[in-house]
């Protein structure tokens, strides 16, 4: 009866550990209310592209995927050099345009290295098939 008693215990816990698991797997952020256009002459542009297969996104300095793709082991010092390369040309604006698929850490990393004293970030996200 006592190893019958530790079974029923070890699967409530594994089924309420997988449960919170999935629960905190995916997060819906809401659809911005308010928006400000920025002025993108002065904005030093970094854009997040879905690698697709649950990998993370891929980096790219610029508009598009003509940009300058970063390498993820040089994100944080490629990104923090473009910011402060475009602060001291007068550009106080960084916007990281995001595709809708790349997952919210990669945002987050890239928002981490972007942000320095006297920058202002502003994030956008792309609806891209």
């Amino acid at each position: 009866m006592t190893a019958m008693i530790d079974l029923v215990f070890m699967l409530n816990i594994f089924f309420l550990v997988t449960s919170l698991v999935t629960a905190l797997a995916e997060v819906d952020l809401p659809a911005a209310k308010h928006v400000v256009a920025a002025d993108m002459e002065s904005a030093t542009t970094i854009t997040i592209l879905s690698a697709g297969g649950g990998a993370d996104g891929q980096v790219y300095l610029g508009e598009d995927k003509e940009s300058r793709l970063i390498p993820q082991l040089d994100e944080e010092v490629s990104i923090s050099t473009a910011v402060t390369t475009g602060l001291a040309a007068g550009k106080e604006l960084v916007v990281i345009k995001a595709e809708r698929r790349v997952p919210l850490r990669v945002v987050s990393r890239v928002a981490a290295a972007a942000s320095i004293d006297g920058v202002r970030l502003h994030l956008a996200v792309m609806e891209l098939d």
